[in-house]
């Protein structure tokens, strides 16, 4: 009775230090790791290369950068702006659906000055 009591609390210890921390296994994962959607990225952008490519989390577009408005989909060829920027270029319709409406990032406060 005594060795199962002390396996009990040597594998409740164990599962106590494997336990997951404020990231999950599919939410707030880190740039580079594989993602479905936007939303389990704590950069908030699922990008991928091509159709058939894997897509991974990885920062947000810079000043200057090719870059996606937001999408529907939540998985984007080029990512979003930061904040405070704006994706200027390409807003059709049909660059809407084929997820193809790419622009530049720029901050419209200091252009207009």
């Amino acid at each position: 009775m005594e060795k199962a009591l002390v396996l009990l609390l040597v594998v409740l210890v164990a599962v106590a230090y494997a336990a997951p921390g404020p990231r999950g296994l599919f939410t707030n994962l880190d740039d580079g790791e594989i993602c479905v959607n936007s939303l389990q990225c704590q950069s908030k952008c699922c990008q991928h290369d091509t159709i058939l490519g894997i897509a991974r989390c990885t920062h947000k577009a810079r000043e200057n950068s090719e870059c996606s408005p937001q999408s529907l989909y939540g998985v984007y060829y080029r990512c979003p702006c930061e904040r405070g920027l704006t994706c200027e270029g390409d807003k059709t319709i049909l660059g809407a659906i084929t997820n193809t409406n790419y622009g530049i990032c720029l901050d419209v406060g200091r252009s207009k000055q």
